[in-house]
C-alpha cells in the first residue's frame, strides 16, 4: 500500500511524484490516464502543432470540445490537452512565463496566505535550471531546463522593431523585474529537445524502487470511508483496478479532469451529483465552477518573401532539409519552438500593469493548425490574448461514467469588460502590424483582410474568430469563500486526506502561459505535503 496515490502525471502531478519519492522511505503510486509520452513528436520542439491535431490516432491528446459559447455565436471550441506522462507540458508551446508579480499578490489578497509573489518565487527558482545562471529571479540548479528562444525568423525581428518604433519598451526578461515590453521568450528546451515535466522530473524518478507508475490508467473514483480516502479505482486494459492508500490522495488531473474525478467520487455540488445518481460524500458547490481561460484572437499576414514556415512544395523541401539538420545536430527551427517573439503590453495607458500578451508565429496559422490551405501560404501570425479575463464558465459531468468526457462550458467573452480589453489590445497590435516598419515584410493581411477601424468591425471579427489560449484554470479554486474547493494547503474542504494540486486551484489566472506556474504549484505542494506529515 503506497503512502501517496497521485492521480495525473502532468505538469503538477509529475513534479509532486518526483519530489515525494526523493525520500526512499516514502512510497508513491502515480496514475496516468495517457501513455508514456515516448514519441519523437513530443520531444521535437517544432512539432508541437502536430500534437494538437484532432486525429483519432493522436493518443497523446484528450481532444476535448467545449459546449457552444453564447458570446461567440454558439461556436464549439476544440480544446486539446496533453494525455501522457508530462501532461500538457508534453504538447505545449514550451514558453517559460511565470505571470506578473501582482497576479500572485492578488491570490494573497484574496485570503490565500503563503501564495504571494515573494512566497512562490523560491519555488519557481527551485524548479529552474536557467542558462542565464542564478540570480534574484532565476534558479540554476533545478530540474527544469530553461533556454533562450531562437529569434532568427525575419518576422520576429520586424515585429520587435515595429513595436520599438512606436515607443513600446523592450524587455529581455519577462520573468524578471517587470513583465512589460516586447522581446524574445525563454523556453523549456534543452539541446534541441523538449524539456517538459516528463524529461526533467519523471524520467529521472523511474529508477527509484519506491515509485510505481501506471500508464493508460484512467482514474474512475476515489473510494472513501466516511470523509477519509482509502483507495483509488482506475480502469486499465479494460479492467477496473484498485490501489489502496496509506496517507493521502493527490488529484492532479488538470482543470477539466480534476473536478470531474471529485464529482464522480461524490465531492461537489449536490444538485450535480444527484442529477447523476452519485452518493454525496462532501457537498462543495465550487467544484467545477470558476472556469476561465485567456480569450485569444489571431491576426495573419502574407509575407513579401518566402520566409518562415509553409506547407507547400518549396516549404516542404526546405522543411525536409531542416529535418535532416535536426536529426544530425538538433538544429534548425525544429529544435526551437516557433513562437519566440512577443511580449506584454497595456490595453489602456491608465492600467497599472500589462494586461495582454502577444506571440509571433512564422506560419500562417489558425484553427489549432487545422486550416491546411492557409498554411500553404508564406506568412506569419500574431496571437493576442488578454491576461485577466472576468468571464467565468464551468465544468460539469456528462454522465456518471469516468470514461465520458466532461461537459466544458468555457463561456468566453461573456463579461463585457473582456470584449473591451481584447478590442483595445487588437487595436494596439494592429497599429504595430500596419506600421511602416512592417512594410518590407508584409505583403497583405489575410485575417482580417484589411485594417479594421470601427469598434463594430472589430467586435464582429472577435465574435467570429476568438478562441482560447490553452490556459484553462480555476475549477477547484483555492480560497476562503463559498466557492473555494481547497484551502491554502491545497486540502479539499471537509475531507481528511485529499488534496488538489494543478491549474484548477488557481483562484484567478495569471497574465501569461500557465505551465511554469503549474510546475511551481507542484513544487510547493510537495513541500507542504512533507511538512504536514511531520510530527507536530
Amino acid at each position: 500500500m503506497p503512502d501517496y496515490v497521485i492521480i495525473g502525471g502532468g505538469s503538477s502531478g509529475g513534479v509532486i511524484a518526483s519530489r515525494l519519492s526523493e525520500d526512499p522511505k516514502t512510497t508513491v503510486c502515480l496514475l496516468e490516464a495517457g501513455g508514456s509520452g515516448n514519441s519523437p513528436l513530443v520531444s521535437t520542439p517544432g512539432a508541437f502543432a502536430a500534437l494538437i491535431q484532432d486525429f483519432a490516432i493522436n493518443t497523446h491528446n484528450w481532444r476535448y470540445n467545449t459546449e457552444p459559447v453564447t458570446a461567440l455565436n454558439g461556436r464549439r471550441l476544440y480544446n486539446p490537452r496533453g494525455k501522457m506522462l508530462g501532461g500538457s507540458s508534453g504538447m505545449n508551446g514550451m514558453v517559460y512565463i511565470r505571470g506578473d508579480r501582482s497576479d500572485f499578490d492578488k491570490w494573497h489578497d484574496l485570503g490565500n496566505q503563503g501564495w504571494s509573489y515573494n512566497d512562490v518565487l523560491p519555488y519557481f527558482r527551485k524548479a529552474e535550471r536557467n542558462v542565464r545562471g542564478e540570480s534574484q529571479y532565476h534558479g540554476a540548479f533545478g530540474p527544469l531546463h530553461v533556454s533562450e528562444g531562437d529569434a532568427s525568423f525575419e518576422a520576429y525581428r520586424a515585429f520587435i522593431e515595429a513595436a520599438a518604433s512606436l515607443g513600446y519598451p523592450q524587455n529581455n526578461d519577462f520573468n524578471g523585474d517587470t513583465q512589460e515590453g516586447i522581446g524574445v521568450y525563454q523556453f523549456t528546451v534543452k539541446d534541441g529537445r523538449r524539456a517538459g515535466v516528463k524529461r526533467c522530473y519523471i524520467d529521472p524518478m523511474l529508477v527509484r524502487s519506491n515509485v510505481r507508475v501506471e500508464v493508460n490508467a484512467r482514474a474512475q473514483r476515489i473510494v472513501f470511508d466516511g470523509n477519509r480516502a482509502v483507495a483509488v479505482e482506475f480502469v486499465q486494459d479494460g479492467e477496473v483496478r484498485r490501489v489502496d492508500v496509506q496517507k493521502e490522495v493527490i488529484v492532479s488531473s488538470g482543470t477539466f479532469n480534476s473536478p470531474q474525478i471529485l464529482m464522480l467520487s461524490g465531492v461537489g455540488p449536490r444538485v450535480e451529483l444527484d442529477r447523476h445518481g452519485i452518493e454525496v460524500v462532501q457537498e462543495i458547490n465550487g467544484v467545477g465552477q470558476n472556469l476561465h481561460d485567456h480569450p485569444d484572437v489571431m491576426m495573419i499576414f502574407e509575407t513579401r518573401k518566402r520566409i518562415g514556415i509553409a506547407i507547400n512544395p518549396l516549404g516542404l523541401i526546405k522543411s525536409t532539409k531542416d529535418l535532416l539538420h535536426y536529426i544530425v545536430r538538433k538544429g534548425s527551427w525544429l529544435g526551437n519552438p516557433p513562437t519566440a517573439a512577443g511580449g506584454f503590453l497595456r490595453s489602456d495607458p491608465d492600467r497599472d500593469r500589462p494586461d495582454f500578451q502577444l506571440h509571433v508565429i512564422p506560419l500562417a496559422y489558425r484553427d489549432h493548425a487545422r486550416d491546411y490551405r492557409l498554411m500553404t501560404k508564406w506568412g506569419f501570425t500574431v496571437l493576442i490574448n488578454i491576461g485577466h479575463p472576468k468571464s467565468r464558465g464551468a465544468v460539469r459531468l456528462r454522465d456518471s461514467s469516468a470514461l465520458s468526457d466532461p461537459l466544458i462550458d468555457l463561456n468566453l467573452l461573456s463579461h463585457p469588460d473582456d470584449r473591451t480589453a481584447l478590442r483595445n489590445a487588437f487595436k494596439i497590435t494592429q497599429d504595430i502590424l500596419f506600421s511602416e516598419t512592417m512594410n518590407d515584410v508584409v505583403k497583405r493581411p489575410l485575417y482580417p483582410t484589411h485594417k479594421l477601424n470601427e469598434d463594430q468591425e472589430i467586435d464582429a471579427y472577435l465574435t467570429e474568430h476568438v478562441n482560447h489560449s490553452y490556459h484553462p484554470v480555476g475549477t477547484c479554486k483555492m480560497g476562503t469563500d463559498a466557492l473555494a474547493v481547497v484551502d491554502t494547503r491545497l486540502k479539499v474542504r471537509g475531507l481528511q486526506n485529499v488534496r488538489v494540486a494543478d491549474a484548477s486551484i488557481m483562484p484567478t489566472i495569471i497574465n501569461g502561459n500557465t505551465n511554469a506556474t503549474c510546475i511551481m504549484i507542484g513544487e510547493k505542494a510537495a513541500d507542504m505535503i512533507v511538512e504536514d506529515q511531520r510530527p507536530q
